[in-house]
């Protein structure tokens, strides 16, 4: 859609907000410092007031999310913390929120810092496999003082970011007080299966030295569940509109994660103006994995189809199949640096980091049990949610004898995501015809290593077992609807024998990506107009290695990628003050999107026997944004904003996954010329765009008599519309888009008693683009509702009760947007978590 058609409707949508910025009353407002702005500063998002504050006075486009406000709400990581900001929607999966999208754009062309401190990826496999996003599930919600989400960027932040960056807020000592001590403990229920959740935190600060010149504080946040998983998953022979399977999957799955974090920091002011800072923190979750998977193979061949939609095969297969890993998942970061002001003004700010994103399986089994006879099966799908099958020769589907051991292994893997960076900035007040101004500049280097690699292990000898020697009980899942068979003994089975570990070529990777930046930017005040302007300039210089391998993933060659290129990105920041309450904004800035590692890679994969060729695209460009805000915001009492905005985004070089079919000619090495090859791979499309409304209401209603003024509601709203060719000439909304996004809290605060219940929504997008628009994937709608409430029972101790996903949400994913054709279906049930807190 055509920019000129575009914005009527942005304008039109935004009615809404007029209503809302039309309201009258009275703001509250502090003095804080963004960090966007200043490296060194630490905010402490204490309050919804404080919180409204820093967006109130930061001079680009932000929302901040406090902790008091994070935990009023059963958000156990950050994923779920987030995805009540306006803009962001939220990516689940394994029954939690794991990644987020920031207005419409996929997870992995966003960025995340700690501090200001850029962050890389843990867990590589990203919802569309670029393995830059960062996996929030690894972050406990407690461990952070806040969240802030930065919409429109400033020349002294990293430019990666096309639809923002998030920025974790660390914990800090509240302001003026010798002290502090908080700690809580909770347990609960997870009903799907029954299993217990165990929740604890404690964080705590003191100031101490030579007049309390020096702080420290220490956090730690630990969760434990046994979270269980209902899913059916279908592939299709032929694709939509024809339902006939090719195979049914019926999983079952129980994890025991148990996540923890640890943080800490140290503040030294030597004087006046000199002080110094060490802050680092670790983060992550160790999690085992016992899956059971009933599968149906060949259930499209001579199928036959009566007039109510049953279908029958003469010769289905049977596998009971089973999985059993161990995973961890960590965030480490440790930074230094501090600043000082000299006697004419001059501020001077640096700071030296490392981080590191990790993800381990020191083991992850596999084993197949395999009926050897053809089955006749019939079954009906035309309740696409509980499709149903029966046996037609009699064969007992559940019978552990008829599954003989037919495979198993051990694959065994570790990546690593590594950054060294280090940044120096220098302040200097320079006012304009006597009007408040600062003149800042700094330079910065960011220098990245990832690294991955598997390996394989085999039985030593296949046992002669069937599983009627290693059962245990029958699964009856999916809310009784199906009976898969018996769970096998996971710990028997990986005993078994097995030979020594050998590296799977197809999984080696290494890539250096090192980002030199430098900028230089203006600020002041003139009247009612504060302005930041200023231009940055980051020269990449990278090189991506990885293995050539063929369809039996043997090794045959190594490949390096070397890519070297220098982006300008010039950004101005405007923010207007009609009154104290009421302010206008406009923002132009420009942002860019490195292309995901797995998309500019080397590697290549041949599948000989199948003529399909999946490589990376090494001429792949950056994708890079030019963007447009325009807010205006009414702060209202007790931290309540009315607020509505535009905001546009025109893309280039976007990049989307392709399939096409060249001639082997072009592969002479692995296939003759008159072969017609599939080649999977990546490629920039000429140009895309996305635009979008955002609209956010949050008020208590303290003018209501009494009791009534404890009421309030915390809401927001956005709509996003995307466009790119995601196929040569067929224009389509871009993946991960999802055009509606919203948040409704309901609360009650007053004396004592603090209730909230929040409904969240995200509509339909595309997931996954295929060869063709009947093979696209997309997610379907969801929306969940979710309680928290909490009585202070004195002033220092308080109970709480949470109860998330009320709705017993379902992740739904299918081929193509209509619900009869899904791939994967799943539901985790309602949670539960009460306890107590203690402030000091």
């Amino acid at each position: 859609m055509s920019a000129d058609r575009f914005v009527p409707r942005l304008l039109r949508a935004t009615a809404i907000g007029v209503v809302f910025i039309g309201q009258i009353g009275t703001a509250q407002s502090q003095t804080a410092a963004s960090t966007s702005s200043t490296i060194e500063t630490v905010v402490v998002t204490g309050s919804r007031i404080e919180a409204q504050a820093i967006k109130q006075d930061a001079p680009n486009v932000l929302e901040v999310q406090p902790l008091s406000e994070i935990r009023k709400l059963p958000d156990v990581n950050l994923a779920e913390a987030l995805q009540r900001v306006p803009g962001i929607s939220l990516e689940t999966d394994s029954g939690e929120g794991r990644f987020i999208n920031i207005r419409g754009m996929d997870a992995d062309l966003n960025g995340t810092s700690f501090d200001g401190v850029r962050l890389t990826a843990s867990n590589p496999a990203t919802p569309q496999g670029g393995a830059r996003a960062v996996a929030f599930d690894a972050f406990p919600s407690g461990l952070m003082g806040g969240v802030e989400v930065i919409k429109s960027l400033t020349p002294d932040i990293d430019a990666e970011g096309l639809g923002g960056i998030v920025n974790l807020v660390p914990r800090a000592m509240p302001a003026g007080r010798p002290y502090f001590a908080d700690a809580s403990f909770g347990s609960g229920i997870e009903t799907l299966r029954g299993s217990p959740v165990w929740d604890g935190e404690f964080a705590g600060g003191l100031r101490f030295g030579p007049s309390d010149r020096m702080n420290a504080i220490l956090s730690y946040d630990y969760h434990s569940d046994w979270r269980g998983i209902d899913d059916i998953e279908e592939d299709y022979l032929n694709g939509p509109p024809d339902k006939t399977y090719d195979d049914l999957q019926l999983r079952w799955y129980k994890y025991h994660r148990v996540r923890q974090g640890i943080g800490g920091g140290y503040t030294f002011d030597l004087d006046n103006d000199t002080s110094i800072f060490l802050r680092g923190f670790h983060s992550g979750y160790t999690e085992f994995g016992m899956k059971h998977r009933l599968q149906l193979n060949n259930l499209g061949e001579d199928a036959v189809q009566s007039p109510d939609g049953t279908i029958t095969v003469p010769a289905a297969e049977a596998q009971q199949r089973y999985t059993y890993s161990k995973e961890t998942v960590a965030n480490d970061l440790v930074e230094a640096g501090g600043r000082t002001e000299f006697g004419n003004g001059v501020l001077v700010d640096f700071r030296g980091s490392w981080t590191r994103g990790s993800d381990k399986f020191p083991f992850s089994y596999a084993f197949t049990f395999t009926d050897p006879n053809e089955i006749g099966l019939s079954y009906n799908n035309r309740n696409a949610n509980t499709p149903s099958f029966f046996t037609t020769d009699g064969t007992n589907l559940a019978d552990p004898a008829n599954y003989p051991f037919d495979s198993g292994d051990n694959g065994p893997s570790h990546s690593s995501d590594t950054e060294w960076a280090g940044v120096t900035n220098v302040t200097i007040p320079l006012p304009l015809e006597n009007n408040e101004g600062y003149l800042k500049l700094g330079v910065g280097l960011r220098a990245r290593v990832r690294g991955a690699l598997g390996l394989t292990a085999s039985l030593d000898d296949e046992p002669t077992l069937t599983l009627s020697d290693v059962r245990g009980s029958d699964q009856i899942y999916y809310d009784n609807h199906y009976d898969i068979g018996p769970m096998a003994n996971l710990q028997v089975l990986k005993a078994l024998p097995q030979g020594v570990p050998v590296e799977d070529p197809s999984t080696f990777e290494h890539d250096d990506e090192n980002i030199y930046a430098g900028y230089v930017q203006y600020s002041g005040v003139f009247d009612k107009l504060s302005y930041l302007a200023g231009v940055r300039v980051e020269a990449t210089n990278a090189s991506y290695l990885a293995n050539v391998v063929d369809a039996d993933d043997n090794l045959i060659g190594t490949n390096t990628n070397k890519q070297d290129y220098i982006d300008i990105f010039p950004d101005v920041n405007l923010k207007y003050a009609l009154s104290d309450q009421f302010q206008v904004r406009l923002a132009a800035t420009t942002s860019i999107a490195r292309p995901g590692f797995n998309q500019i890679t080397a590697a290549r994969s041949v599948d000989v026997p199948n003529l399909v060729v999946a490589q990376g695209n090494p001429s792949l460009q950056p994708t890079t944004a030019k963007n447009l805000d325009v807010t205006a915001e009414y702060y209202l009492p007790n931290g309540g904003i009315a607020s509505g905005g535009l905001f546009y985004k025109w893309f280039s070089n976007y990049i989307i996954p392709t399939v096409a079919f060249v001639s082997g000619s072009e592969f002479p090495q692995y296939f003759q010329p008159n072969d017609v090859v599939e080649l999977d791979s990546f490629a920039n499309i000429g140009s895309a765009h996305a635009g979008g409304v955002e609209l956010r209401y949050t008020q208590q209603f303290i003018d209501l008599p009494a009791p009534f003024d404890g009421l309030g509601i915390d809401s927001n709203f956005t709509y996003v519309e995307s466009k790119g060719d995601i196929r040569t000439g067929e224009s389509h909304a871009l993946p991960q888009t999802s055009p509606l996004n919203y948040n409704v809290a309901l609360f009650y605060e007053q004396g004592p008693l603090d209730l909230r219940i929040a409904a969240s929504y995200v509509s339909r997008n595309l997931w996954a683009v295929g060869g063709e628009a009947n093979s696209d994937l997309y997610s379907q709608p969801r929306f969940r509702l979710d309680f928290g409430g909490s009585y202070a029972i004195t002033e220092n101790v308080e109970y709480y009760l949470d109860v998330k996903n009320i709705t017993n949400t379902k992740l739904e994913f299918t081929q193509t947007p209509s619900r009869a054709f899904p791939v994967q279906r799943e539901f985790y049930d309602v949670d539960f978590l009460t306890g107590i807190r203690v402030h000091f």
